[in-house]
């Protein structure tokens, strides 16, 4: 960046100062004020009806701090600048739309639902619902300033994640930033070296154990009572939008959200169908605060991202958008935009946006699907020490929320399903994290208001013990797949094998009959038993073709035997849960974790197909045309069924020309034994009884993410 003539200071165009001018009520109220931007009066007056008042900022005398804009620009407001007005009787009301502008405070941050502050809350959203389309508001609550907002009326958008909904209009141009935002940028390490005698208005920050900067923290007090490295550092400052940034936001249509509607139907799904699987929110408050209009936008999006893959197919319309993948694209297109010019600044807020983001996936080649979501999601909580447990003070008790150990376990679990569908690296190591295991005490056990009666599903304690279940699987197949499927890895003993079988077994969730389980409640238990028995067959799998470590030469046979049964007979009960599905009409509210937890199963059924014997292979092959008719069936919801869908179709077709060659004696044997030396050295031998004619085509198939023409599929 090169420097001006008259100043050695690097020219810089983000702004990060306080609003110089707020009206009385405003002021009272604690809430923000827009006077400087609309004149008098205020959007908040305007709407109460009360006089509007215009009350100037305390002066500094800190000469670092930029000027302070003069009190009379709330008096002398420039006619130039836009205000509210009421339009003509003879026009349409245009719906009010909201730009996000200059921060007002030096410490201010995003709202946030389980924000560590708990008092953090940014309105984003107040719908219209006489209009098609909704209204745009930033707000906030007794202790938060988030941006401010101007208030216009907008043209519409380039491309509107929702039909027919008007964007934003750019805020004015911002001035440079002052010296004391600069520095609160990198306040927060010195800030862990200060003893605090509350956190209120603070945020977690975690600066890591005795490998990093943490040490000085032991020098400094070594004989501190809380050896915890999870401190409250004051809130980062918030930097203003540039209009760049806005007019950006406005062409993807990050400010025009659904219909009320439709917002009630998405968040209705998501409560349904992705919070059992993820209970990465407060239910009870984020309902009670989304009717108030007190909801992260970036977060908001990300919710009906990951709804979109459950509602109606009769939302679906030439008026709204043709089909769910278009849906899925505009509304990601809104979310990421929000992402990429750092909206959120909550350090909670933005671990569950983008979590939720990782339900996204395009294709084979996108490089924002869920594996670099989920990522991101696992490196802000390792900034926050979510993956350590905090110590519970009389000062932190009314921050730390119950959700941040179930946002953890909920990353845990989609890391580590999304490793076994991938073929790739658990990027969590439990042995860095000593968060503990969720519980039935983790449920949000407050009652329920009777405004959400319309959003949260029945069952819900029945729902909460699949979900502290499947952590409990989760954890037990995390470990097998970084123990046995490492590059550089100590086959397990017999004992370890059987050992693990056990474990897994033990998750098992009988669910309690108080209640005669519905459609969403049936759904789960399905997919539970999908995901418990595939795990089976993630542990049994390499030990078809290898053997533990403590076996000897004359056991290896009837040990991959047993191996191989212990699979066919856990694949054949996961077909159980698919069948049951299929029946019920279940499939199309199936997570997206179930297309990788279809996998294993399919494996097996396809390795079964190449059985020398009649009845077994016609068993597998039946089973897998069970399993191809379910998978083809989530096509209809998850782009990653299709990807999976191919593969096996492709399979299939090789292995039934592989057959049909060697039914005409066209494989000779010197083909079919260099086929059998290239795959000992990865597989080793298969059990006695399987066609070693099709081992390549069942070993491409085994590890899915190894063939390339597909690439992984999530």
């Amino acid at each position: 960046m090169e420097s001006s003539p008259t100043s050695s200071r690097p020219h810089r165009t983000r702004a990060s100062k306080r609003a110089a001018v707020a009206c009385k009520a405003c002021n009272q109220r604690k809430v923000r004020c827009t006077v400087t931007l609309s004149g008098r009066p205020c959007a908040n007056c305007t709407v109460d009806g009360v006089p509007c008042e215009i009350l100037g900022r305390k002066r500094r005398h800190n000469s670092y701090l930029l000027p302070g804009v003069s009190d009379s620009l709330g008096e002398d407001q420039d006619e130039s600048r836009p205000s509210i007005h009421t339009p003509q009787p003879s026009q349409p009301t245009p719906p009010v739309q909201v730009t996000p502008s200059t921060p007002s405070a030096t410490h201010t941050s995003q709202a946030e639902l389980g924000s560590p502050a708990a008092a953090q809350e940014q309105i984003e959203v107040a719908q219209n619902e006489s209009s098609s389309s909704s209204q745009l508001f930033d707000h906030q609550d007794d202790t938060q300033t988030p941006r401010p907002v101007a208030i216009e009326h907008p043209s519409p958008p380039e491309n509107p994640p929702f039909p027919n909904t008007p964007a934003s209009p750019s805020p004015p141009v911002q001035p440079e930033p002052s010296e004391a935002s600069r520095q609160s940028k990198f306040a927060a390490y010195p800030e862990i070296l200060e003893t605090i005698s509350s956190p209120e208005d603070r945020v977690p920050f975690y600066p890591g154990d005795k490998r990093g900067p943490a040490f000085l923290i032991d020098i400094c007090d070594p004989n501190r009572a809380l050896k915890s490295n999870l401190f409250f550092v004051p809130m980062p400052s918030i930097e203003s939008l540039l209009p760049e940034d806005v007019s950006y936001l406005r062409s993807k249509g990050a400010f025009s959200l659904p219909t009320r509607h439709i917002q009630e139907t998405l968040i209705r799904c998501y409560f349904h169908h992705v919070h059992p699987f993820s209970p990465i929110l407060e239910p009870n408050d984020f309902i009670a605060k989304y009717e108030k209009g007190h909801i992260s936008l970036l977060l908001l999006w990300s919710m009906f991202l990951a709804a979109a893959s459950f509602i109606d197919e009769s939302f679906f319309s030439d008026d709204f958008y043709p089909s769910r993948s278009a849906m899925k694209r505009a509304v990601y297109r809104g979310a990421k935009a929000l992402y990429d010019v750092d909206y959120e600044q909550d350090k909670i807020t933005l671990i569950q946006s983008v979590f939720l983001l990782s339900h996204w996936y395009n294709n084979s080649e996108d490089r924002t699907g869920p594996w670099h979501w989920t990522g991101i999601a696992i490196s802000l909580s390792h900034t926050i020490g979510l993956h350590r447990q905090p110590v519970i003070t009389p000062e932190t008790s009314e921050v730390v929320k119950p959700c941040w150990r179930r946002l953890w376990w909920s990353i845990y679990i989609r890391e580590v399903w999304l490793s076994l569908g991938q073929g790739r690296p658990i990027r969590i190591s439990l042995k860095d994290c000593d968060t503990p295991m969720v519980g039935p005490y983790d449920e949000d056990s407050r009652p329920s208001a009777a405004n959400t009666e319309k959003y949260l599903p029945r069952n819900q304690t029945e729902l909460f013990e699949l979900w502290v279940s499947l952590a409990r699987l989760t954890r037990e197949l995390g470990t097998i797949l970084s123990t046995n499927y490492a590059a550089i890895s100590t086959k397990p003993s017999r004992i370890e094998i059987e050992s693990s079988e056990r474990e897994i077994r033990e998750c098992n969730c009988i669910v309690s009959g108080r209640t005669k389980p519905d459609r969403t409640l049936s759904s789960h238990i399905y997919q539970f038993k999908l995901y418990l028995e595939a795990s089976i067959i993630v542990l049994y799998r390499p030990f078809i073709m290898e053997t533990p470590l403590d076996v000897s030469s004359s056991e290896q046979a009837s040990w991959k035997t047993s191996a191989c049964q212990k699979a066919r007979a856990a694949a054949s009960e996961a077909t159980g849960a698919i069948n049951s599905m299929l029946a019920e009409d279940l499939l199309g509210i199936c997570q997206s974790i179930t297309v990788l937890a279809m996998g294993p199963p399919m494996q097996i059924h396809l390795f079964e197909s190449t059985s020398s014997k009649h009845l077994s292979r016609q068993t597998g092959k039946y089973n897998l045309a069970l399993c191809m008719l379910a998978m083809n069936e989530l096509r209809k919801s998850y782009v990653s069924a299709d990807a999976a869908y191919e593969l096996f179709d492709r399979a299939i077709g090789k292995v039934d020309a592989a057959r049909a060659k060697k039914d005409e004696s066209c494989v000779s044997s010197d083909f079919s034994q260099d086929g059998r030396m290239h795959t000992d050295h990865v597989w080793g031998s298969y059990p006695k009884g399987y066609d070693i004619s099709v081992e390549g085509i069942v070993s491409d198939v085994w590890m899915p993410f190894l063939n390339s023409d597909y690439g992984s599929w999530i």
